[in-house]
């Protein structure tokens, strides 16, 4: 007697019985054909290391080097000897520094576009890649860090470079510090900054 016969023969609760029992008698089957996999560990080797040892492409600028000689206005100014990096002023506020990391961004018409650039771990670059770096105040930096390569994909999808900046940190009394520059075709800049320890 074939087996829906005798199931249909043996009433309601059987035939669920006998059901049951053949799903597991498959997957016990099933289960038993499946080779078992090895086991996979997956741990961590990033730590805090120098930039010298970093697996990244990275270069690190100091604030006084920024400023050293330079009027202060845009990128520019500081960041051309960057390996790497193609940084250039179209005399345009309106379409902001061209700027390209390894061909990233190299055909941007205005702003920046395929770099992410982030202010104090604070993300300036808009959803669509697209950014500017003519807010960055040269004269308030501590530090400018750039990251080439493929490791600039942590900090988001497409990315072809990172630009880092973080500002000075307030040390000590309440400082007052100016600053004046003039060139040629009346060409002045001057510059107050004003600093003092953050509250505990």
């Amino acid at each position: 007697m074939r087996l829906n016969q005798l199931c249909t023969a043996a009433g309601r609760p059987l035939r669920a019985a006998l059901c049951g029992l053949l799903c597991v008698q498959g997957a016990a089957a099933q289960e038993a054909a499946a080779p078992a996999l090895p086991e996979v560990t997956v741990r961590s080797v990033l730590s805090p290391t120098t930039v010298e040892k970093a697996p990244a492409a990275v270069t690190v600028v100091g604030g006084q080097q920024l400023r050293e000689r330079q009027w202060q206005v845009n990128l520019s100014e500081s960041l051309g000897n960057v390996p790497g990096m193609l940084i250039q002023n179209r005399q345009n506020y309106a379409q902001d520094l061209q700027l390209s990391i390894r061909g990233h961004g190299a055909r941007s018409t205005f702003g920046v576009r395929g770099i992410q650039v982030y202010m104090d771990g604070i993300p300036a670059t808009m959803p669509d890649g697209q950014g500017q770096a003519n807010h960055i105040d040269l004269s308030s930096l501590e530090r400018l860090e750039v990251l080439r390569g493929p490791y600039s994909t942590l900090y988001g999808n497409a990315s072809g470079g990172v630009i880092q900046a973080y500002t000075e940190r307030g040390e000590g009394a309440p400082q007052l510090h100016s600053s004046f520059a003039m060139g040629s075709n009346g060409q002045k800049r001057l510059g107050l900054k004003a600093t003092e320890r953050a509250a505990a």
